[in-house]
């Protein structure tokens, strides 16, 4: 005999949907204990015997699984969440009948030991350790980040001294572009120093320049806890943001003109939190999590501002803002994951292959930010649509100006891997590091000519193409390779 159980794609992304789960799977663990014991002193099946709990299958049946798609739909998230604390409800009443047809003495230590409500995935495997199928959150983590990790995976992955120093360079540029206060400014001329450099964007979104000049620096594993050429830097930085977030009863607002200013700041914060654990930065990152949660359309797309019919541009930094939130262990809404997957299917054309920005099409920006979207929201490697978005960006290939495009495309293939990834990414690496400025007051940066740069400027452009070059560790693969053998 044989029990099955398979998680659906929600859990690894979704803390109130895996606490749904684990109950269920406690429910049934204990179901199948009880009846054991039962069967073993030839006693009738009890009151709490219920074939909808527990599903044995014959050991040669290959066909029949129990999936929590069964109970849950992405569409019907909300009907879900109710019927699975109904689910969760009916059982615990059932263990408690279950429990008085067995010798209390014996057994109800163990009753209670297994009832018990389990709040991570960790203690989940640790108690039952025959559950080892239920995917990690920690797939796209930033565990290469560190030093050892992130040698080993730049070559591993297709990096190289040049892109490394390339990196570094980067770095250097974007510090000395640093206000005094701790921001940044997309405008990088209101620096001293930035008057003498060409090609400024507009000051639109303090704290979207902040966040997203603060990222380039995290990539590199830098924190402003750990020993590192820009930790006073990076602190103020961090502390700039976290002291223009508006904090009210929809959580902390830091979008200063825009939610693409929340999402990038978000995203930063949450970052620095997952990196370092520091509890000073916890509320800030929580409270602005929490924001993103009420800003979101009805629909479940995000756009400038909260509760505007969504983009799928301002849809990418919230979505990877609420990764980075699960990846240092803050609750994330169910509802919002799968509302968010909704709006994804009303703008993917070909079953979820290609993407248009605000409605079904097939452009290159939106099925790059579409694709590394449903990556993270659990599509398998496998899945032809996912192998068909890719194709059509492969056919694409990367822009010579379009940095935006480039870093979402790269991030797609570089978790996709295989020999796809490998010819992208020899081409991005070479024309960045070949187009890297070497000279004067603009050395270590990038500029080209885009409708998005003549908005972010050099600061925007620089960052992006930084981002590029970490993508050897910035996010630890989504789909373990076996040169690599990492276990999720």
């Amino acid at each position: 005999m044989r029990i099955e159980f398979r998680l659906g794609r929600w859990e690894f992304f979704s803390s109130d949907r895996l606490r749904g789960s684990i109950g269920f799977l406690v429910s049934a663990a204990v179901h199948f204990a009880l009846l054991v014991v039962l069967a073993l002193w030839i006693a009738p099946v009890g009151r709490g015997g219920n074939a909808n709990d527990l599903l044995l299958l014959p050991a040669d049946n290959e066909s029949l699984d129990l999936t929590m798609e069964q109970v849950l739909t992405p569409i019907e998230v909300s009907t879900a969440n109710d019927q699975l604390e109904q689910l969760v409800q009916a059982d615990s009443a059932a263990i408690g009948e279950l429990s008085q047809l067995v010798d209390p003495s014996s057994n109800q230590a163990a009753i209670e030991s297994e009832a018990t409500t389990v709040d991570s995935v960790s203690d989940l495997q640790k108690n039952f350790p025959w559950q080892q199928a239920i995917p990690s959150k920690k797939g796209g983590g930033f565990e290469g980040r560190s030093n050892a990790m992130r040698q080993e995976l730049l070559a591993a992955r297709g990096g190289s001294p040049a892109t490394e120093d390339a990196v570094d360079r980067a770095l250097g540029w974007i510090a000395a572009h640093q206000l005094p206060d701790g921001s940044w400014s997309f405008d990088h001329q209101q620096t001293e120093i930035g008057k003498l450099s060409p090609n400024p964007g507009k000051a639109v979104t303090a704290t979207g320049a902040t966040g997203m000049a603060l990222l380039p620096f995290l990539g590199r594993g830098y924190t402003h806890m750990n020993d590192n050429p820009y930790r006073e830097q990076i602190e103020k930085g961090l502390y700039f943001l976290r002291a223009n977030e508006v904090i009210g009863p929809n959580g902390g607002d830091l979008r200063m003109g825009s939610m693409y200013g929340h999402g990038l700041a978000a995203l930063s914060l949450c970052e620095a939190y997952a990196m370092t654990g520091d509890p000073a930065l916890k509320e800030d990152a929580t409270q602005a999590i929490r924001f993103i949660e009420y800003a979101q359309h009805s629909e479940g797309g995000w756009r400038y501002e909260p509760q505007q019919p969504g983009d799928i541009s301002v849809f990418g930094w919230q979505l990877m803002a609420l990764k980075s939130g699960l990846l240092g262990d803050i609750k994330v809404s169910s509802s919002t994951i799968g509302m968010a997957e909704f709006w994804l299917d009303q703008v993917q054309q070909a079953d979820g292959a290609y993407y248009g920005y605000q409605h079904p099409g097939k452009m290159v920006s939106p099925t790059s930010i579409g694709l590394l979207s449903r990556m993270y929201l659990g599509w398998p490697k496998e899945d032809r649509r996912l192998r068909k978005g890719v194709e059509f960006l492969m056919e694409e290939g990367p822009s010579k100006s379009d940095m935006y495009y480039n870093y979402y495309a790269t991030n797609v293939l570089s978790h996709y891997g295989g020999p796809k990834w490998e010819a992208w990414n020899e081409e991005m690496k070479e024309y960045l590091v070949k187009t890297q400025s070497r000279r004067g007051y603009t050395n270590g940066s990038w500029y080209f000519d885009d409708k998005h740069a003549k908005v972010g400027g050099r600061l925007y452009v620089t960052c992006l193409s930084a981002m590029i070059l970490e993508v050897y560790y910035r996010h630890m693969p989504l789909y373990s390779e076996k040169s690599l053998e990492f276990t999720f």
